[in-house]
């Protein structure tokens, strides 16, 4: 078994002791601020890239489609075009 380590809490505790491991908290502390904002903005500017580059892949295949079917592209916007006007017509 693990015998856990403890201090005789009668022991007075120096002031310097403490100043000396809150500075090295604030320190600690510091550092994984600095650490975690490094690894958001990494993250969110790879996320940036992956969504752009989505968008850009989907602008093109929408493109592509349009450009091989013109007819059903001219069928489906006259079909919504129609859909909307009458919801608006209503509401």
């Amino acid at each position: 078994m693990n015998a856990a380590i403890t201090k005789d809490r009668s022991e007075p505790v120096a002031d310097t002791d403490l100043s000396h491991q809150l500075e090295a908290l604030r320190a600690d502390v510091a550092k994984l601020v600095s650490t975690l904002s490094d690894d958001l903005s990494d993250g969110v500017g790879k996320t940036g890239r992956q969504i752009g580059q989505t968008g850009r892949d989907a602008r093109a295949t929408a493109t592509t489609t349009v450009i091989e079917h013109p007819l059903t592209a001219v069928g489906i916007a006259v079909g919504v075009g129609l859909l909307l006007g009458m919801i608006a017509r209503k509401g």
